[in-house]
C-alpha cells in the first residue's frame, strides 16, 4: 500500500510538471497556474512523507535499530530554552509590548521602503526619448489606418472548393467594408 502511495505521489508530481510545461508552451496561463499549484502540492506532500519516514526510523534505545541515531540527536541538543521571547508572564504582560506588533510595523516599514526603491528604479529606467523610440519601432507592426479591410476577391483567393467560396460569399453578403 505504501508503494502505491509513493507511486501515486511521484506520478502526480511528474504529470503536473509535464502539464505545467505544456500549458506554458501553449500560453494557457490559468491552466499552467493550476498545474503549477498541483505540482507544488505534490512536491510538498512527498517531501513531508520522506521526512516523516526518516523520523519514523529513529527509535528509542532499547536494542532495536535507530538507537544510536537518537542518542546522537539528543547529545547535540543544547540546554537553552528555545523561543524564550515567546513566553509570556501574565503578570507582566500588561507592561510590555508584544514582539509581533514590532515585527509587523518593522516589516511594513521595510516593505514600504522596498516599494519606494522599486518605484524610483522604474522611473529612472525610462524617459520620454525611450518611449518615443519604442513607439517608432512599434509603428512598423501596427494595423493600417482604417483597420483591416478584406474584399471578396481576397477572401475567395484561397483556392478552396466551390462550397467554401459559397460559404464566404454568404458571410460577406452585403456587409462589405467600404
Amino acid at each position: 500500500m505504501k508503494a502505491v502511495a509513493w507511486l501515486l505521489g511521484v506520478g502526480t508530481l511528474v504529470g503536473a510538471g509535464i502539464f505545467t510545461g505544456l500549458s506554458v508552451v501553449r500560453w494557457e496561463w490559468n491552466r499552467a497556474f493550476f498545474f503549477g499549484l498541483v505540482f507544488l502540492a505534490a512536491q510538498m506532500a512527498l517531501a513531508t512523507a520522506l521526512v516523516l519516514k526518516r523520523l519514523g526510523e529513529i527509535q528509542p534505545e532499547d536494542g532495536r535499530r535507530g538507537g544510536h541515531e537518537l542518542e546522537t540527536l539528543r547529545s547535540t541538543r543544547g540546554d537553552h530554552v528555545r523561543f524564550e521571547w515567546l513566553r509570556v508572564d501574565h503578570r507582566e504582560a500588561v507592561n510590555r509590548s508584544s514582539v509581533f506588533i514590532t515585527l509587523l510595523v518593522g516589516s511594513g516599514v521595510v516593505l514600504t521602503g522596498l516599494a519606494w526603491a522599486l518605484d524610483k528604479l522604474g522611473a529612472a529606467t525610462t524617459d520620454r526619448r525611450r518611449e518615443e523610440r519604442l513607439a517608432d519601432e512599434l509603428r512598423a507592426i501596427r494595423y493600417p489606418e482604417g483597420g483591416l479591410l478584406v474584399d471578396e476577391a481576397t477572401a475567395l483567393a484561397g483556392g478552396h472548393s466551390d462550397a467554401h467560396a459559397d460559404h464566404v460569399r454568404a458571410i460577406i453578403g452585403d456587409r462589405r467594408v467600404r
